[in-house]
């Protein structure tokens, strides 16, 4: 099976309407999963979960409590790099948790569990599945990119992660910032779970997001979606989760 994550209901609202033999379950007495199938694959969609915290607990729920094989974070992110365009797809190689700033200590990094990395890699092969599939999409781009996820953004730390942290050097990926895909990772990792993570880029981490902005974004969520929709079944057509990690 494989689950579909995202911030708000405009983030999965496309993959609700495609799913086949749809039925609704309630978790935690709060979290609807809407579950069904797309190209026959068994999939959960759902949404709702605006911090990393949150979403470590209740991806850590459904990977107990149900089979899974991969979960998808889609929605938008914002740019932090300064070259990634804006409405661009922004493409996680890398996740990286930046919940707790201990970067000015000495051999001390970023991470929310103690002695747990703060990186965390994508799948290769997934991650090239789903790159094939933006490449067909007609009139869009993607960055490859390294998501920094935090639940407390400030642009006092982003500046200051950006002035003293050497990771920002990187030239082989866009460092984008969003608050739940470090969640997915931690979760999906302690499971040996694969997870990819796809979202839109609203704007920089400087700019106020406004009507504009947003509507942007909801424009790309379709071609996002149909991606996403393509790549899940390429992957029911080869044993490519079988193997996990």
């Amino acid at each position: 099976m494989i689950v579909i994550v995202g911030d708000s209901q405009d983030d999965v609202l496309y993959f609700e309407t495609v799913l086949a033999n749809k039925k609704e379950e309630i978790i935690m007495n709060r979290f609807k999963l809407s579950i069904g199938t797309i190209f026959s694959q068994g999939v959960i969609v759902l949404s709702g979960m605006s911090t990393s915290i949150l979403t470590s607990s209740v991806i850590t729920y459904i990977l107990n409590n149900y089979y899974v094989d991969l979960v998808i974070n889609v929605g938008k992110c914002l740019n932090a790099s300064d070259k990634a365009k804006p409405g661009n797809i922004a493409l996680a190689s890398e996740v990286i948790d930046a919940n707790v700033d201990l970067s000015i200590f000495k051999d001390v990094g970023m991470a929310q569990i103690p002695g747990f990395s703060r990186e965390f890699l994508v799948q290769d092969d997934i991650y090239h599945y789903l790159a094939g599939s933006l490449e067909k999409r007609p009139n869009i781009d993607f960055e490859r990119a390294v998501f920094l996820s935090t639940d407390n953004l400030s642009m006092e730390m982003v500046k200051y992660l950006k002035e003293h942290n050497t990771m920002f050097n990187r030239t082989d990926a866009h460092f984008v910032i969003d608050s739940n895909s470090s969640g997915i990772a931690v979760a999906c990792t302690l499971k040996s779970v694969p997870f990819v993570v796809a979202k839109v880029i609203e704007s920089s981490f400087d700019q106020t997001s406004n009507f504009r902005s947003y509507s942007n974004v909801l424009q790309r969520y379709i071609d996002l979606g149909k991606a996403v929709i393509s790549t899940i079944n390429d992957i029911g057509r080869t044993d490519i989760l079988e193997g996990g990690e």
